[in-house]
């Protein structure tokens, strides 16, 4: 087989499972990536310097730095923001393929079947890899890039930086291996402890250099500074305060990680795509296939035990796949212990990378060679859980392909561009969504909260034109659309 075969398969199925939202990206869009789009539109017209989320002072702008060239070029749009996140979707896949060929000797086909749940996840998670909210996606490409740039400190200490800046779930990476390496003892030879203190430095610089970037940004808009956030919070605040430990709380909460958490996340309950925000009729998952993925664990934990004592390859441990089994658990603790416990559907999003966890602990399993009955077993479960995932997402393409679904705020901008609308207010969830998909032509400024001041500015510059959007009726107000309003 030709050595491009397998890369290029790979490549094909993150871009076939990604394409919908790229063809059609209001399938899955919202206000939260408006605001990413609006950081990245301003940047590329010099009108604003973004450096965290507008409005705040935590979730370094990754993203709309990523967009900004591209919108300079192609023009502002929601296909051209979620480019960045497709070319991050192939690295993340391609890397974990590389890796476990080159670490762990995994023939190349193997090493992609290990890599499905995350090449091939359900069309819920899919939609939450191509979310240009901040930060959903970038922390597996952190989490990789940790382990195989691992041997130069500056380096690991620059992804780290700019990793736990972006999203703090980059630090499980940073934990898992700082214990790979105290399992190894390397951690704690003189040695060890100059390239740990040369992670950490680093780390501190680009911390200081990019709190120092965010006293010249444009906080909250084109015209704003840092003084206009309405967060004056940083990242290690913000974890510290959302941080909860309560053993009993996170005890009763992890039930629900498997009746609800990982059943959501892994694609097998039953859900129409709607509940992921999706624009779908489409459903996806089978009730009771909830013990695929549990299957696929527990005989690669099987298989891990019956050859314990067999070495990976050249005599070396599997360490790659080591590493990702700890990154994923230290996330589910994480999700755990640092939320009291609360774990529901809403927030998912808090705990992604178990699923590093899963492909690692298959790649594991695969590098001791198991026993030809084990592997059967375990590749017929795999199968299975691949088809599940798959038949949804090809349902999903062939709905876009014969009968797409229109929004309801894309019938709302209709509605406004037919009535000649341009200035306004509404809710979060409206207004910047307007102004983006508009691209500004109409200019809708947010009641709470208040992410880009300008808006607001203009908004009251135009009053005796401004209207009014609201979701429940209003004296004198006049139906738009289902829902929503038109008021004084």
């Amino acid at each position: 087989m030709p050595r491009w075969i397998i890369p290029a398969s790979v490549a094909a199925i993150v871009v076939a499972r990604s394409a919908i939202f790229l063809v059609s990206p209001e399938a899955h869009f919202d206000s939260d990536q408006a605001i990413v789009g609006l950081m990245a539109k301003h940047l590329s017209e010099l009108r604003a310097f973004p450096v965290f989320f507008y409005g705040q002072t935590y979730m370094l702008g990754v993203e709309a730095w990523l967009a900004a060239p591209l919108f300079a070029v192609f023009g502002a749009s929601p296909a051209v923001l979620k480019l960045p996140l497709l070319a991050i979707n192939l690295a993340v896949a391609l890397l974990l393929v590389r890796t476990f060929q080159r670490e762990l000797g995994l023939p190349a086909v193997q090493a992609a079947a290990v890599s499905l749940p995350f090449i091939l996840p359900s069309a819920g998670l899919t939609a939450e890899l191509m979310n240009a909210n901040g930060g959903n996606l970038e922390p597996f490409l952190y989490v990789v890039l940790l382990w195989i740039l691992r041997r130069r400190a500056w380096a690991v200490g620059l992804v780290f930086g700019i990793g736990f800046l972006n999203r703090e779930f980059t630090i499980y990476g940073l934990a898992a291996l700082g214990l790979i390496e105290a399992i190894d003892r390397t951690a704690f030879t003189r040695a060890g402890a100059v390239r740990w203190g040369g992670i950490l430095g680093t780390a501190v610089l680009v911390w200081l250099a990019v709190q120092g970037l965010a006293r010249l940004s444009s906080a909250a808009g084109p015209g704003t500074t840092i003084h206009d956030t309405f967060t004056a919070s940083n990242n290690l605040a913000e974890l510290a305060g959302r941080t909860c430990i309560s053993p009993a709380r996170a005890v009763a909460g992890a039930g629900k990680l498997f009746t609800l958490h990982w059943p959501a996340l892994l694609g097998t309950a039953p859900y129409p795509l709607a509940a992921f925000a999706i624009e779908s009729r489409v459903g996806l998952g089978l009730a009771g296939s909830s013990w695929l993925p549990a299957a696929l664990v527990l005989l690669s934990a099987a298989g891990i035990l019956i050859r314990r004592r067999r070495p990976a390859r050249d005599g070396a441990p599997p360490r790659f796949a080591q590493y990702l089994v700890l990154a994923g658990l230290f996330s589910v603790a994480g999700y755990l212990f640092g939320r009291c416990g609360e774990v529901n559907f809403y927030s998912m999003r808090y705990e992604l990378l178990s699923l590093l966890a899963i492909i690692g602990v298959s790649a594991w399993f695969l590098s001791t060679r198991p026993p030809l009955p084990l592997r059967a077993a375990w590749t017929l479960v795999l199968a299975a859980w691949m088809l599940l995932l798959a038949v949804p997402q090809v349902r999903f393409g062939i709905e876009y392909a014969t009968r797409p679904p229109v929004p309801a705020k894309h019938q709302l901008i209709r509605a406004l561009e037919a009535q000649g609308i341009r200035y306004g207010r509404a809710d979060y969830w409206l207004a910047y969504y307007i102004d983006f998909l508009t691209r500004e032509r109409m200019v809708f400024a947010s009641e709470d909260p208040q992410r880009i001041l300008l808006y607001n500015a203009i908004v009251s510059e135009h009053a005796d034109e401004a209207v009014r959007l609201s979701r429940r009726p209003c004296d004198g107000g006049t139906a738009l659309i289902a829902g929503v309003y038109r008021c004084r």
